[in-house]
């Protein structure tokens, strides 16, 4: 992976430390569920994504005989199916913030895609990767032979891949590409259509200068497609970028808050995107100025404005946020996000609760141990409840899962 800097928060917090309008307050809505699951010991890198019918399919990589595995299991509101296997190699990529992805569509056929490592050219100091994706029509039992997402055929990285809906038919993805890093030095945003069958086709530019290992994040309105990624200029700002697609056209990028955060590499800390109907709430971390934050905000009119900002966490005394949110709509206006923080030198997976029209904010921790160990946090609604997955990655080899219910 290309990543030239990471940013690594050090600092450490409060857990109840939170700058909100109201302040922090301990009224508990929230409630946590261990919930044990399929997914074997070693097992890393897990993905969430919603099935049409309500229910939550989580997907990950776990050891096999002298090789990695792709698998995935479907949780419903009482039990877990059995876990099933798409493909084996020894040559996954393996970051817990650029994870397989695993989409159920309308028709019941599943779409997969992974990244896997190139050969490490004599000469270059990091290693390429490919995007692939294959398709099932059997409910995982046969898998298409798998090909390859985007037409570049360069040694550069393909990664950051998120996907999303379009039809019964059809998922939209958007992911990070370097084609151009050798001879212009920048990544691209791009995007296409990934059929049932697995054929690809439909390949955008939509942003031609990123940020370079940043996670993406791809909801779909009524109005079209709504991406966000985190942006690069020349003059090294690194902020929250969306860009919109409208009436089967995409449209130019904008900032989605002016933050100005001036970084000279990549902080690996994406925003994460959910919808409701037409609305869209949007979760995202900013070390502005060394003053730490994670901000929610909200838009009624389908991504094309965001007016409404909530601070939900900052730097402030001995608090430090360190971002890599996940966020589910729980009802009009009203979100769940989850993010992680640091207290006394440990750091907490966290959740609340956010509405857009109420500046209180109820707190919950859902897990504690170092950044690396929990990963990349994700979550997906399952009826009453979000399921929430963490770990398998750093020193925890082992994918965990939890119920967050608000009461």
């Amino acid at each position: 992976m290309r990543c030239h800097f990471q940013f690594v928060s050090i600092m450490g917090a409060l857990l109840c430390t939170v700058l909100t309008f109201s302040g922090c307050t301990r009224h508990n809505n929230l409630a946590v569920t261990p919930l044990p699951n399929p997914a074997a010991p070693g097992s890393i890198t897990p993905n969430e994504t919603a099935t049409p019918d309500g229910n939550v399919l989580v997907s990950w990589i776990e050891p096999a005989i002298d090789a990695m595995a792709l698998r995935f299991a479907v949780r419903g509101t009482q039990e877990w199916s059995n876990p099933q296997t798409i493909v084996v190699r020894n040559n996954f990529d393996k970051y817990a913030e650029a994870p397989p992805w695993v989409l159920m569509l309308p028709n019941r056929g599943l779409l997969a895609v992974w990244s896997e490592r190139l050969p490490l050219v004599k000469g270059n100091k990091w290693a390429g990767n490919y995007l692939y994706t294959a398709a099932s029509s059997d409910q995982g039992k046969t898998w298409t032979h798998p090909t390859i997402v985007h037409s570049d055929r360069t040694d550069g990285e393909h990664s950051f891949a998120s996907l999303a809906l379009q039809d019964d038919n059809h998922a939209t993805i958007v992911w990070l590409d370097a084609r151009d890093y050798e001879t212009k030095h920048v990544y691209q945003l791009m995007s296409a259509v990934i059929a049932s069958s697995g054929v690809v086709n439909d390949e955008q530019t939509l942003d031609d200068d990123v940020c370079t290992c940043c996670p993406t994040s791809l909801v779909r309105t009524s109005t079209g497609f709504v991406a966000a990624y985190r942006n690069h200029t020349s003059e090294e700002i690194r902020d929250i970028y969306t860009v919109r697609e409208d009436g089967g056209k995409w449209q130019a990028g904008k900032s989605l808050h002016n933050d100005g955060w001036h970084i000279n590499g990549c902080p690996v800390n994406g925003a994460a995107l959910a919808q409701r109907e037409n609305e869209i709430a949007v979760a995202w971390y900013t070390g502005i100025e060394e003053k730490a934050s994670l901000q929610v905000a909200f838009s009624n009119d389908g991504g094309a404005t965001f007016p409404i900002v909530r601070k939900i966490d900052a730097a402030g005394g001995e608090a430090q946020p360190i971002g890599r949110p996940a966020i589910a709509f729980l009802g009009p206006d009203d979100a769940l996000v989850t993010w992680l923080t640091r207290e006394h030198g440990s750091s907490r997976l966290v959740a609340a609760q956010v509405n857009s029209h109420d500046s209180e904010l109820h707190r919950i921790e859902i897990a504690q141990g170092t950044t690396d160990g929990l990963g990349y946090p994700r979550m997906q609604l399952i009826g009453r409840d979000a399921m929430v997955s963490w770990g398998g990655a750093g020193e925890t080899k082992q994918v965990n899962t939890a119920l967050l219910r608000a009461r």
